[in-house]
């Protein structure tokens, strides 16, 4: 008979709080030993179940579904090894926690215990107060895992349906804002210069305003596709990447007189078409936020570890290091729209992209003036072989 000592445990209030929901399996061939236990947990507030073998304690574990399963090594059939790796093959089974009560104290017994994906294990003869103690901390993880997994799923949930919204309302926007532009289009070409000029002024405002809504537009649309529209990270080439940026810059870069200059850059895990955007943002804004002179944009990258820090650096009017973060958020922008124009959500997209690929983004003040935005990517470990 297994010697448990049956006294007042101070652990009593945090098992009472466990047992308010819980249900556990004894799984054990000794009903001395089942009868000790059961009525020790059961005058805590435990609901208990009973298994006189494996083969009946994983029946009654799928059925029942208890919170925590107590198993014991030796019995006959399955012994509690065999059933403990039924158990966790068993999709119904697998997320119970089993806690082994055995006579067997050999180092190997135990880590076969936990080989089999026990959680816990108890050596007999033990304390009432240990298996209670043991008990009641893996009853509290597994609430607190499943508290936490529901989370997830409602966050999930809540994020994949903000962003059909946002997919929707933008697209759904869409057509009667063409609408709009193609009508005020309609009365420019007509009526310009047939009006006073203060109808004329009108017309220019509508015209920019709808060419700004159908940018925000856009770049809404961008920002709720980066994970929904994603493509798995693979090898991309970041030279073919900054190429495809730099062609798709190639008027803006003409008419500012821009000199950009790219160093060899590294292969690395992404989204090409992704992390395009991002070189295409950070240069654009590059060449966007000069001084009264043509922009200078230096690319280089870094190796850091297992990943590679991309820098983008310009010779342009700085970013205050207050506002270093600040101008990854949605809509941030330090600067009126006659000044530079934009949406504000280009640099939440490059961020939202980077962090999508596990690696982060920031700015520092350049050397000799102007920024160093970077950003960091894992490396293709593939590469020089």
């Amino acid at each position: 008979m297994t010697a448990i000592l049956l006294t007042e445990s101070p652990t009593r209030q945090v098992a009472m709080q466990a047992s308010e929901i819980s249900t556990i399996l004894i799984v054990d061939d000794t009903p001395a030993n089942v009868r000790v236990v059961a009525e020790y947990l059961g005058s805590h507030g435990y609901t208990v179940m009973v298994a006189e073998d494996g083969e009946e304690g994983l029946e009654r574990a799928r059925f029942g579904q208890p919170d925590l399963i107590l198993l014991d090594v030796m019995m006959p059939g399955w012994d509690g090894f065999e059933t403990c790796r039924r158990l966790q093959a068993d999709p119904v089974t697998s997320g119970i926690p089993v806690i082994f009560m055995t006579a067997l104290s050999d180092i190997n017994d135990k880590i076969r215990a936990y080989d089999a994906g026990a959680v816990d294990y108890v050596t007999k003869p033990f304390h009432a107060e240990e298996v209670l103690a043991r008990v009641s901390t893996h009853l509290n993880l597994r609430a607190t895992q499943r508290q936490l997994l529901a989370r997830s799923q409602e966050l999930a949930r809540s994020n994949a349906e903000l962003e059909r919204m946002a997919y929707v309302a933008s697209h759904d926007l869409q057509e009667p804002l063409r609408m709009v532009a193609s009508y005020v289009q309609l009365l420019e070409r007509r009526y310009r210069g047939r009006l006073d000029a203060e109808a004329d002024e009108f017309i220019t405002f509508a015209m920019e305003g709808a060419k700004r809504m159908q940018t925000l537009i856009e770049d809404l649309l961008t920002i709720s596709r980066v994970d929904t529209k994603a493509r798995p990270l693979q090898r991309v080439d970041c030279n073919d990447v900054a190429a495809m940026a730099l062609a798709a810059l190639r008027i803006a870069i003409n008419e500012s007189g821009a000199q950009v200059r790219c160093d060899a850059l590294p292969s690395v895990l992404g989204d090409a078409g992704q992390l395009a955007q991002v070189f295409q943002n950070l240069i654009a804004n590059a060449i966007k936020f000069c001084r009264d002179r043509p922009p200078q944009v230096d690319i280089g990258a870094v190796r850091e570890g297992r990943y590679w820090r991309i820098t983008i650096q310009d010779n342009g009017i700085g970013v205050a290091p207050e506002n270093g973060q600040r101008i990854f958020d949605m809509f941030q922008r330090l600067h009126a729209g006659h000044e530079y124009p934009g949406t504000g959500i280009g640099l939440a997209i490059c961020k939202k992209i980077i962090e999508r690929h596990g690696g982060a983004i920031g700015v520092t003040p350049g050397p000799a003036g102007g920024s160093v935005f970077y950003f960091t990517l894992m490396a293709d470990e593939q590469e020089g072989l």
